[in-house]
């Protein structure tokens, strides 16, 4: 049995992408490696602890002789790496961590792919993000093309990273492809995220404030993503990178609001305090290329799809009940 390996497969987009891939593709194993943090959660897979085309093996991907080891074990026909440090708040207070992670822990499993055989060896999707641009005024779309410009740490290690593919791809010939996301939301994601954060404080009748400030995002509804992932790292032109357009634009206000609505808790919103630590504006990809070479382009309506994220935070308190969310 072929199988494929998911790197960050406990976390947001990851477990979400590992039950897709269990669904969508019967005759695959599928292998999550991840090293548990804050932001995950072992019970988010716990369904799946009885099902022998699950693996859960407890790796750091920094861990190069290991990987390798688990490449030349298992027959792994895909590697999509997920696994990274995500939150920008973050970043700016433990810069360390993102370097870390998501800049040497790339480097290595690039360097573990160097080291196994061609015949045997694996083609690898690396997930970036919008944020490697920096701030895009309006109306302007990113195009794959363009120069990168990250203006925090996270985005600074996600580029960094993508440099390193791109230079084992064009130095040893690894078949590697680049998928570029904006910002997700559905289930499973931490609470400290922006929609989660509504969303829990609207169940818990909390009131809350947000940062002050109109900054716009894309954003994708996670199924989507995982069907996304999908069809670049089968169809995807090897050392190319593919945008992967949201479902919407939405500024921070216009997302609260549709949760608002959805809920009836415009009562809880108390109105906007401080600003967000050196916030870019406004990201934005062209999603042309995926559209017209990969022929794909998101299902899902935005108020619908956070609808059905309203649902699933409404029936699974367990995920984000006692979790800290500033």
């Amino acid at each position: 049995m072929n199988s494929i390996i998911i790197t960050g497969g406990s976390g947001f987009i990851g477990s979400n992408l590992v039950d897709y891939l269990l669904a969508e593709y019967p005759n695959q194993k599928i292998i999550n490696v991840s090293k548990h943090t804050y932001a995950t959660n072992p019970r988010v897979l716990r369904h799946l602890e009885n099902n022998d085309r699950y693996q859960f093996v407890p790796l750091d991907i920094n861990d190069t002789i290991a990987f390798h080891d688990l490449i030349q074990r298992e027959n792994v026909m895909q590697i999509l790496h997920l696994g990274a440090e995500t939150h920008v708040d973050r970043s700016f207070v433990y810069p360390r961590d993102f370097l870390t992670s998501n800049v040497v822990g790339t480097f290595s499993i690039l360097e573990a792919l160097r080291h196994t055989s061609k015949e045997i060896r694996p083609r690898l999707l690396y997930m970036s993000t919008d944020e490697v641009f920096g701030d895009v005024p309006s109306p302007k779309l990113c195009t794959e093309e363009e120069m990168l410009l990250p203006r925090n740490p996270y985005s600074a290690s996600k580029a960094s990273a993508e440099m390193y593919c791109n230079a084992y791809h064009y130095s040893y010939d690894l078949d590697i492809v680049i998928a570029r996301s904006m910002n997700n939301f559905g289930p499973r994601q931490h609470p400290e995220k922006l929609i989660g954060k509504i969303i829990t404080r609207c169940l818990t009748e909390t009131p809350f404030t947000l940062f002050q400030g109109g900054s716009t995002r894309g954003w994708i509804y996670v199924k989507d993503t995982c069907r996304a992932l999908k069809q670049i790292v089968n169809n995807g032109k090897s050392g190319e990178v593919y945008h992967i357009p949201p479902t919407a634009y939405r500024t921070v206000e216009e997302v609260m609001q549709t949760v608002l609505d959805i809920t009836g808790k415009h009562h809880l919103f108390q109105g906007y305090k401080g600003t967000r630590l050196k916030d870019d504006e406004r990201y934005a990809l062209s999603g042309d290329k995926m559209m017209t070479e990969l022929d794909w382009k998101p299902q899902e309506i935005f108020s619908d799809a956070m609808k059905k994220t309203i649902d699933w935070f409404s029936y699974n308190r367990w995920f984000w009940q006692h979790v800290e969310s500033p």
